[in-house]
């Protein structure tokens, strides 16, 4: 596990975050080959930059042709051309769709009918996709950051001539702790208040745990510091029961809901929904609320990494107007995956120790496939392969 902290007392945008990722060693070649490779030519060339005699990086972004207004189905197009995994490519199409319905809600017009200007050029997607990309690259399972800059001055765009900070970065900063400084130019662009509405779990004083690495991006602006990130390792502790048995602990949120307007095929499909994008657990349990209606409470537990994304979700597929969030220790005991030969094949699944004890547990999946292979059943199949799983 390893978490990433952020210093923005200087600002952030987009470029300053990736610039940070590849001071902390993320190749950003191959960001470019990815875009290379789904028809999207850009040039993404970060730069050794020193200001205030600190050497840091800042990013050059690009591409040989104007760039055409887009519309949110274009730039969901565009994304899953990309070859990133599944879950950067769920996350970048949240993204920009929190964007869409952000922009949409400031101009007063429909989510259909926003067609984005400078966010929708390369460099934003660049910088949107690779954010998320970069942080799965160095296995980054929880990000926090510091309180944020208010600033003030103006900012010329395509809607004229607007205040600072814009209309679309006060709407993602809600929520979100900032403290005054006497600053007149942009210290956080939409892009960077785009990263911190989707990728920031919580905000803190400082980075805690043990310091692995720092990285520094810089932004466009010659004046002021940058963008400051502290790659860390969590100081979780091995704890010892009275059984003698080992176990870690970590932090998770669960989020609740009591549901009571949904059919059953739109309460199942938010298992598939909530599962598919990183969710620990889904469960629902049976009741009745108010006026004697039948319903139930629906839990999602996830890590503080899925926090934004999950909690978003959990909105635009139930509809609920609540949810009780909490956040949660939870005691683990260690496991490791392994690949087990077999008479039938080799089988992936899983091992943990109690007691002194070695456990080994196939994958429900692997059980299916071999059951369809084989025609035995699961109960049958688990007791052959693993008879130390048998009840």
């Amino acid at each position: 596990m390893k978490a990433l902290y952020l210093d923005c007392r200087f600002g952030l945008g987009g470029d300053m975050f990736l610039a940070a990722m590849h001071d902390l060693g993320v190749d950003l070649s191959l960001l470019q080959r990815i875009f290379i490779e789904a028809g999207i030519y850009v040039s993404i060339a970060p730069v050794s930059t020193m200001r205030q005699s600190i050497v840091g990086a800042s990013l050059s972004i690009e591409w040989p042709d104007a760039q055409p207004l887009r519309h949110l189905p274009e730039i969901v197009s565009i994304i899953e051309k990309l070859s990133v995994s599944n879950d950067v490519q769920t996350r970048s199409i949240n993204a920009f769709e929190r964007l869409a319905e952000i922009e949409a809600a400031v101009h007063g017009k429909a989510v259909q009918d926003i067609h984005f200007h400078e966010v929708g050029a390369i460099d934003t997607l660049v910088d949107v996709v690779g954010a998320f990309w970069a942080v799965e690259q160095l296995g980054i399972t929880s990000i926090t950051a510091s309180k944020l800059p208010w600033f003030s001055g103006t900012v010329e765009c395509e809607h004229g001539t607007l205040p600072l900070p814009a209309p679309a970065v006060l709407e993602l900063l809600k929520g979100k702790p900032v403290f005054a400084t006497e600053c007149e130019q942009e210290l956080i662009t939409p892009t960077g208040a785009l990263l911190i509405d989707q990728l920031v779990t919580d905000f803190k004083s400082g980075a805690d745990g043990v310091l692995l690495q720092t990285g520094l991006g810089y932004g466009q602006r010659e004046s002021g510091g940058g963008l400051r990130i502290s790659l860390l390792e969590p100081e979780i502790q091995a704890q010892t029961t009275s059984s003698n048995t080992d176990t870690i602990t970590d932090e998770i949120y669960v989020l609740e809901s009591h549901i009571d307007h949904l059919t059953g095929e739109e309460l199942g499909r938010c298992f598939d929904i909530f599962m598919d994008a990183g969710a620990l657990d889904v469960f629902f349990t049976a009741g009745v609320m108010k006026k004697n209606r039948p319903a139930g409470s629906l839990k999602v537990l996830c890590k503080p990494s899925e926090l934004a994304k999950i909690e978003q979700l959990f909105f635009a597929h139930t509809h609920t107007l609540g949810i009780r969030r909490q956040k949660t220790e939870r005691v683990l005991l260690p496991r490791k995956e392994e690949r087990t030969e077999t008479p039938f094949g080799e089988m992936d699944g899983k091992s943990y120790s109690v007691d002194g004890m070695t456990i080994s547990k196939p994958e429900y999946e692997e059980l299916v496939k071999f059951s369809k292979k084989t025609g035995r059943s699961l109960p049958e199949l688990r007791y052959m392969l693993y008879g130390n799983t048998k009840p």
